[in-house]
């Protein structure tokens, strides 16, 4: 693992990282005077990245597969953050106010948020649906088919991301958490489960 601190006002110093070269890039809030101040910033740096991406496509016709994810502090913002190509998003207050809310309503939920926020143990994943359906299987399914095809690998499966639905701020960006068990669900390949997991595999 390498470490490098750069300028992140530097288009030059982005360059220099070879940002394209990364699987995945995650960009986390900095600080500020308000919320409106650390989201421009966060997304100046995601315009940035995206057009250094198009330039780097635009010259070698390679394609750039790198996912970006960002932390944004308003939720007013997430319109610009999917204009700017960024399909993953953490939304803090949205995310914080509601673990509030629940542990205070419900103080027993605390030790699985221990959990899932401690170094070890088990984490939330995003996998692909390839991973517990054959192709052919994927227009007949129940949530309730993913919840039982998650715990035949030890999983806990609650929910399901599509991907078509990504950019649609009315549909949760994709988002399904903890439907019916009976909901039909209309999956495919670039779908995926959400499920509670000791890895990523």
């Amino acid at each position: 693992m390498e470490a490098f601190e750069v300028n992140l006002d530097s288009v030059d110093d982005l360059k220099n990282l070879k940002p394209y070269e990364f699987d995945s890039i995650s960009i986390l809030a900095g600080e500020g005077k308000d919320a409106e101040q650390i989201d421009a910033r966060t997304l100046t740096i995601l315009l940035e990245l995206r057009q250094i991406f198009k330039d780097y496509a635009a010259e070698t016709a390679n394609k750039v597969n790198t996912d970006l994810i960002a932390e944004i502090v308003d939720s007013e913002e997430t319109d610009l953050v999917i204009k700017a190509g960024v399909e993953d998003f953490l939304l803090t207050n949205q995310f914080v106010s509601k673990i509030l809310a629940q542990a205070s309503q419900e103080p027993e939920v605390l030790p699985i948020y221990r959990e899932l926020f401690s170094a070890e143990g088990n984490e939330l994943y995003l996998k692909p649906i390839s991973l517990y359906f054959p192709p052919k299987h994927l227009g007949k399914l129940t949530f309730a088919d993913c919840v039982l095809a998650a715990q035949n690998r030890g999983e806990v499966c609650i929910g399901v991301k599509i991907s078509a639905q990504a950019r649609n701020k009315d549909k949760n960006f994709g988002i399904d958490l903890i439907p019916s068990l009976k909901k039909q669900l209309n999956l495919s390949l670039n779908d995926a489960l959400i499920t509670l997991a000791e890895d990523e595999t």
